[in-house]
């Protein structure tokens, strides 16, 4: 019996989502995902080695190192009514498998597999017995300058095989798995007659021929950051598709409802930021991370192209709002003792406010009531998150960003389940409250 669908859920914009999940398959393929739609919204790409010339109600973005965006919309006002910015940021990067040079590793004689190493906090036992693929970006020479291309290869292009439980009785009684010695990928059996050094980087050479109709040689690639990525596509799941599983729905569902939002929003005063960061999921410590200098770079060439001196800029940042978008533990359903006892989100109970007293969460009095405000106006469920007070979380945007910018900002996210697995669980209710959050953001202040 067909159970009757009862979830007030946008099939559009979860089929969007869901084609937007498989196509970011790493932080490099995602930052393509949104340069694309910025182009179709008629957005301009700028460069950091250049001085910008800028235009009220015109879009622009810029990329720093292929896997970091910002774009922003100017204002129609005179330059004299500016108020500030508001910044919605999230980041494209997920944990995974990231490939070592020259990853070729010959097993009992017959097997290719993969010298790899963990990005990020993973799942281990998440990534067994599913089919995985290779991706990310390679570098080349053309034309006397280094150029940078997003390449992946076939879905399914390799696997990690788990131990037979005959083999281990002890299986399920928890096993600890070695990332060097229980996880490597297995990528093929061992070629006839062929070196095994040269495997990965002829399918990269293959791929990028086939891919941007190149005429290269493996010879050719001079370097790549390459990670081995789940290609299991996103799905509907639950008696009433109110669930969805996919692989990076930590953090790229919160990028897609910022680039719905930049594309569709306007503002009368404020300069509309996206802020894409990459990183995030192993500190930020990099030039594209969320504690470098790349949002602080970006508001103060906005500044300078808009002939902002330093003293309108400082009263821009004091009137400016910071909204960090990063997912949130929903209460587990075989795990409720791992929640706080009094904030247990859900998943499809609403977007989450999260809160931490150590500051790993970037939400006062004062940033909450601004978020609190926009939800209630907008009739969106806003649910709280806390740790409890003996575990320990993690952290994420919010303060790594005001170390470079210090504005008022809070940490906002989707509920989650399964976080740092190869497939998390979101709610198929909660994006469009995230959208109509991130809309309502950019519009504040109007006049």
């Amino acid at each position: 019996m067909e159970m009757e669908q009862d979830w007030n859920i946008d099939m559009e914009v979860i089929g969007e989502l869901m084609r937007f999940l498989d196509s970011s398959i790493t932080c490099y393929h995602a930052v393509c995902e949104v340069e694309k739609r910025l182009q179709e919204a008629g957005f301009t790409r700028l460069s950091e080695k250049s001085a910008w010339t800028l235009a009220g109600g015109r879009g622009y973005y810029v990329i720093r190192n292929d896997s970091s965006i910002m774009a922003f919309r100017v204002p129609q006002c005179a330059v004299s009514d500016i108020k500030g910015f508001h910044i919605f940021a999230a980041h494209s990067d997920s944990p995974a498998f990231k490939l070592k040079e020259c990853p070729e590793l010959t097993k009992e004689g017959v097997y290719v597999s993969l010298n790899t190493e963990k990005y990020g906090g993973m799942i281990l036992s998440s990534w067994l017995d599913r089919p995985l693929t290779i991706a990310g970006r390679v570098c080349i020479e053309e034309k006397g300058e280094i150029v940078s291309y997003p390449v992946r290869l076939k879905d399914n292009t390799c696997l990690i095989p788990s131990l037979s439980i005959h083999l281990n009785r002890d299986m399920n009684n928890g096993i600890a798995l070695n990332p060097q010695t229980d996880m490597l990928p297995l990528l093929m059996m061992c070629p006839e007659h062929e070196q095994n050094a040269e495997i990965v980087r002829q399918m990269l050479a293959d791929a990028l021929n086939r891919q941007y109709q190149k005429n290269i040689t493996a010879d050719d690639i001079l370097s790549s950051d390459l990670f081995v990525q789940n290609s299991q596509k996103a799905v509907l799941a639950g008696a009433s598709d109110e669930f969805l599983m996919s692989a990076r729905f930590d953090d790229l569902a919160c990028v897609f409802a910022g680039i719905k939002a930049m594309c569709q929003a306007q503002s009368s005063q404020y300069i509309n930021v996206l802020a894409v960061f990459d990183n995030e999921e192993v500190g930020s410590l990099t030039r594209q991370g969320a504690d470098s200098t790349f949002l602080r770079d970006t508001l103060e060439n906005i500044s300078d192209a808009l002939g902002a001196d330093q003293r309108a800029y400082r009263i821009w940042k004091a009137d400016s709002f910071l909204m960090s978008a990063d997912n949130a533990h929903a209460c587990h359903p075989n795990q409720g003792a791992k929640s706080d006892p009094v904030n247990r989100p859900c998943l499809n109970g609403g977007i989450v406010l999260k809160y931490h007293g150590g500051q790993k969460y970037a939400t006062d009095a004062y940033s909450a009531a601004v978020v609190k405000r926009l939800c209630k106006a907008q009739g969106i469920a806003c649910q709280v998150y806390t740790n409890r007070s003996d575990i320990a979380g993690g952290s994420t945007l919010g303060n790594l960003s005001m170390a470079q910018v210090s504005v008022a900002a809070a940490d906002i996210g989707l509920p989650q389940l399964a976080m740092h697995s190869a497939f998390e669980t979101g709610g198929t209710r909660d994006i469009a409250d995230m959208i109509r959050l991130a809309e309502a953001f950019y519009a504040m202040g109007q006049q």
